[in-house]
């Protein structure tokens, strides 16, 4: 029973943090003027979404002072494995958990 807890509060976070990523990747866009087709987990962030490097960078920056770290500095994670809004959640909400 208690896993099932546990489970329910990774889920939780899980969820937590795509919606904080979706609306930081929404206000990036904004920023920029770019139109977005609908977010999904599949949704690949440069071929799909057309973000620049530029628009990567921004979006890593506004996500740090979201959660206030920044998963790529360490040598585990590299921004360049990263394709999809679900890759990118997927950083986060491990990083996350390993911090608690």
């Amino acid at each position: 029973m208690a896993g099932s807890l546990s489970d329910g509060r990774v889920n939780k976070m899980s969820s937590d943090v795509k919606v904080t990523i979706e609306n930081v990747i929404r206000a990036v866009a904004e920023e920029r003027s770019l139109s977005l087709p609908e977010l999904k987990d599949n949704t690949e962030i440069v071929d799909e979404l057309g973000f620049s490097s530029l628009m990567v960078a921004a979006l890593i920056a506004n996500l740090e002072e979201e959660f206030g770290f920044d998963p790529f500095q360490q040598e585990d994670v590299m921004i360049t494995d990263i394709r999809t809004i679900k890759d990118l959640c997927n950083v986060y909400a491990s990083c996350l958990e390993r911090s608690r």
